[in-house]
């Protein structure tokens, strides 16, 4: 697995979550996530909160 994880480089495997301040200046930045890189596909910050909306809505509908 050491060559394929364990540092972010052209063609190793990683899930990354980007943000869009330091964290290690306010650890509440790490709060402010800009995009995530899952499973090789990058996701913008707009997207991950129609995801999380339509979570919350399926949340909210009652069950039969």
């Amino acid at each position: 697995m050491e060559d394929q994880a364990g540092t972010i480089e052209k063609g190793k495997f990683a899930d990354l979550v980007l943000l869009s301040a330091n964290p290690l200046e306010d650890i509440s930045n790490t709060q402010k996530i800009a995009a995530v890189v899952v499973n090789g596909r990058y996701i913008r910050r707009a997207e991950l909160d129609k995801m999380l909306g339509a979570v919350e809505a399926a949340a909210l509908r009652p069950r039969p």
